[in-house]
């Protein structure tokens, strides 16, 4: 870390200490690469659902590539920063890169380095959610996930809204002419869920709860939420098929 990096650091730390830490991140994707936040509601300073996008220089992207072949999840360990800098609001994050360590596996769970002392350039925060300690979960709420990528790369990403929860990270894809648009004819007739560089919200039709979680190799329809206007909701279904479970976490989040 650069003199002025660790100036930078400590003003931080000062300004808000209970947000400044380390701050793991699920790595996944490939083009373009994501990062996800690795939320625990036990500590404050992790209390956040946080999805970017991400890029290394051509010889990490190249390693991060490689070691995707291998299976298993990829983690990335930043230096401490405040995550309060990772807020798109007010004209973008301030933080526009974090410096650390690449491993493979989990890095907290006996994952190895692949890539020490590197960069990630943040190209887009999508999603900075502060998540509340003190909410209790809706077990009998309606399962929801973020869906975001780009055409033929799409993720969801489970929506972390109260204790107890479950942080998980799917590859899908929307199966070809199962796409069916409101009636509203303000809704654009190609949209077809292809191209989310940033998140929309996608509902299933069963509880929010892990045993009733989307699974690898499974197909259900979803509700994709597109906003609402002076005429309503508007969105449209369509049948999403679920490539592999990147990532399941259930212990951080009770």
């Amino acid at each position: 870390m650069t003199t002025r990096s660790l100036e930078a650091a400590m003003n931080a730390h000062h300004e808000h200490p209970e947000t400044f830490n380390v701050h793991g991140m699920l790595l996944f994707g490939e083009d373009p690469l994501y990062f996800s936040h690795l939320p625990m509601f036990e500590h404050p300073a992790h209390r956040f659902q946080v999805l970017m996008e991400v890029d290394f220089r051509d010889d990490v992207r190249e390693a991060v590539r490689a070691d995707q072949k291998a299976g298993d999840i990829q983690t990335f360990v930043p230096e401490p920063f405040d995550i309060l800098e990772l807020d798109p609001g007010d004209g973008g994050p301030a933080r526009t890169s974090v410096a650390g360590t690449v491993f493979h596996g989990h890095f907290e769970r006996g994952g190895s380095p692949i890539a020490e002392g590197v960069t990630a350039r943040i190209t887009r925060v999508s999603c900075f959610r502060r998540l509340d300690p003190e909410l209790r979960h809706d077990d009998d709420g309606a399962l929801t996930y973020l869906c975001f990528g780009r055409a033929g790369r799409l993720h969801l990403a489970h929506e972390i809204t109260a204790r107890p929860d479950f942080d998980q990270v799917l590859p899908v894809r929307i199966v070809p002419g199962t796409v069916r648009h409101d009636p509203d004819p303000q809704i654009p007739g190609d949209v077809t869920a292809e191209d989310f560089s940033r998140p929309v919200q996608v509902t299933f039709g069963r509880l929010d709860r892990p045993r009733h979680r989307l699974r690898a190799g499974e197909t259900a329809e979803g509700s994709f939420s597109l906003g609402v206007s002076r005429t309503g909701s508007h969105g449209f279904t369509a049948q999403v098929e679920v490539a592999a479970e990147f990532y399941m976490e259930t212990g951080d989040l009770v």
